[in-house]
């Protein structure tokens, strides 16, 4: 088969490059359909890049012109992508989208950092399959979403358009090179690290910029004072929070005689104490294996805010500690208090897995506590996984591949139903 990979932007490669070299592995032709004009800060992608993947054919399509033409040229059969429905919408004219059926072309959508839970329940008519990391994410988007759901047209099968295939993105932890990670960040072989994963501060959230912001302390409190938010002002007036954590953070290494390693993003425009007091302070360097899973690869604590790395973490058998601050800027999503509202056994907060802390309660337990005291609980991680990532053997590339073969045997009139298979 020729299977076409839509690749838009650096995240779309975290998601799929497991399942192109599966795709390749198998003998498909592969295509990487890629735009080079990507605006987003930190997301584009580069020829270097997909040169990772040798063997695969490599075209330029950029957003704004005609789609289907590239998939006509290459004889592409299945396309593929995350949030595909989503793609579609934003980037595709009509007229391709009807040209795309017409031909038979088989698509699919790939999940990203549990987003399908909120994707258009539309998508279910247009996207061949939609894959879902868990059961969970599966219900819970039908859930949350019923009304969309039952407004669909009659005789669209949501067990039929829809498959629990685990996270391909996680899969890259099968690829990291511990050793090499090490050697390239200046790391003892057997150095404990704690890894760090900044706070996005370029986010509309007044919080962040009044609380925890680089302004001088008199200025931030007069702003939080006129914006009507008053309680703030004793927070403010206390000290730099932000700062208290990382030095916290950085008396908790010194004790145990580990690496203080943060992972950040130029967007995250962070502080300057934050790279200060860092052992080794990282971007975004690589999409194959992707930095933040090379790291969390040789971690032996996780600490971040709220953060999808939780679910790395845990992935990785890594125990994290999420930082409870302000979310305002997510709090309009269908899912915020499913997955970030903190209640025991929820997705920032998991007994054995992941333990929540408000900023000053982490600071404390970081001031006395040793990396010892965070330790991961085998049983609890094993129900955090199939609840929130269905599966941890990094075989879910091969799943998707499956798929989409099993599909390519079927006549489209007799759809193939192949249940999850059960959590090991």
């Amino acid at each position: 088969m020729t299977l076409g990979f839509l690749v838009l932007r650096k995240g779309f490669l975290k998601v799929m490059g497991v399942t192109i070299q599966a795709a390749l592995d198998r003998g498909h032709r592969v295509v990487l359909v890629w735009d080079p004009n990507e605006a987003k800060p930190g997301e584009l992608v580069t020829e270097a890049e997909l040169e990772t993947w040798p063997r695969a054919r490599r075209v330029v399509y950029r957003r704004g012109t005609p789609f289907w033409p590239v998939l006509e040229a290459e004889g592409i059969e299945a396309l593929i992508s995350p949030s595909l429905y989503y793609v579609i919408e934003a980037t595709m004219a009509p007229e391709d989208v009807e040209a795309i059926g017409r031909a038979g072309i088989r698509l699919y959508s790939l999940d990203y950092s549990l987003e399908t839970a909120i994707s258009n329940p539309a998508g279910y008519g247009v996207i061949d399959t939609t894959f879902y990391v868990s059961e969970y994410q599966r219900q819970l988007h039908w859930t949350l979403l019923a009304d969309q759901f039952a407004a669909l047209a009659p005789g669209v099968d949501r067990i039929g358009r829809s498959a629990v295939c685990g996270s391909t993105m996680l899969d890259q932890l099968s690829v990291v090179d511990r050793a090499a990670v090490r050697k390239r960040y200046r790391l003892g072989p057997d150095q404990p690290v704690v890894l760090f994963m900044s706070l996005k501060m370029a986010v509309p959230d007044p919080w962040r910029r009044q609380v925890w912001g680089a302004a001088p302390r008199p200025w931030r409190a007069l702003r939080a004072l006129l914006s009507g938010h008053a309680a703030w002002t004793g927070e403010i007036l206390r000290g730099q929070g932000y700062r208290e954590l990382m030095e916290s953070l950085r008396a908790c290494c010194a004790r145990t005689g580990a690496a203080l390693v943060v992972k950040s993003r130029e967007k995250n425009e962070d502080p300057p104490f934050v790279r200060d007091l860092a052992d080794v302070f990282v971007y975004d360097e690589r999409v194959y294996p992707y930095t933040s899973m090379e790291l969390m690869a040789i971690a032996s604590l996780c600490v971040h805010f709220d953060s999808g790395a939780v679910l790395e973490a845990a992935f990785a058998g890594v125990p994290s500690l999420s930082v409870a601050v302000s979310q305002a800027h997510l709090s309009g999503h269908a899912y915020f208090d499913e997955l970030y509202g903190g209640r025991p056994g929820s997705m920032q907060n998991f007994s054995g897995v992941v333990w929540r802390m408000r900023p000053r309660e982490a600071i404390e337990q970081l001031r006395r506590r040793s990396l010892g005291d965070f330790a991961i609980d085998p049983e609890a991680r094993h129900r955090y996984v199939e609840k929130f990532q269905g599966f941890d053997d990094t075989h879910s590339s091969a799943r998707v591949i499956d798929t989409i073969e099993r599909a390519a045997r079927t006549s489209p009139s007799e759809p193939e139903v192949v249940p999850p298979e059960p959590f090991p």
